[in-house]
């Protein structure tokens, strides 16, 4: 019976990968003024990509896991229905989040740029 469930969790594992499980990705700025909203699926891992290495993160609950790689943020729902505001701290700049606890469709990444990434600087001539 062991061998069974081996071999139905091994074929299981190579069917989602095989039949392509889509990455629900997308991108926010950061702004510390508004919230970006951020869908983290239960059982399921969302990282967020920051543009830069994040010195700290202050989460409003403890309905969430954190753990800081390099430039990422892996966030974890520890609880259904869960949801708390997080402010991750960079350089000179504040971004704030809006976490939502949901059962299925969350966001697997989700990149964070500077909106000074998105001005472009234009030269007026007289």
């Amino acid at each position: 019976m062991k061998f069974f469930i081996v071999i139905t969790a091994s074929l299981l594992c190579f069917l989602n990968f095989s039949l392509g499980a889509k990455t629900k990705e997308k991108s926010v700025t950061c702004d510390g003024l508004i919230l970006q909203k951020v869908k983290v699926a239960l059982g399921r891992v969302t990282m967020i990509n920051f543009p830069v290495k994040p010195k700290d993160v202050v989460a409003g609950s403890s309905l969430f896991d954190f753990k800081q790689i390099k430039d990422d943020l892996a966030i974890k729902a520890l609880r259904s229905n869960g949801r708390t505001n997080v402010f991750v701290y960079m350089q000179e700049r504040r971004c704030g989040f809006d976490l939502v606890t949901v059962s299925s469709g969350g966001d697997d990444i989700v990149y964070v740029r500077d909106p000074k990434e998105l001005q472009m600087e234009v030269k007026a001539y007289e």
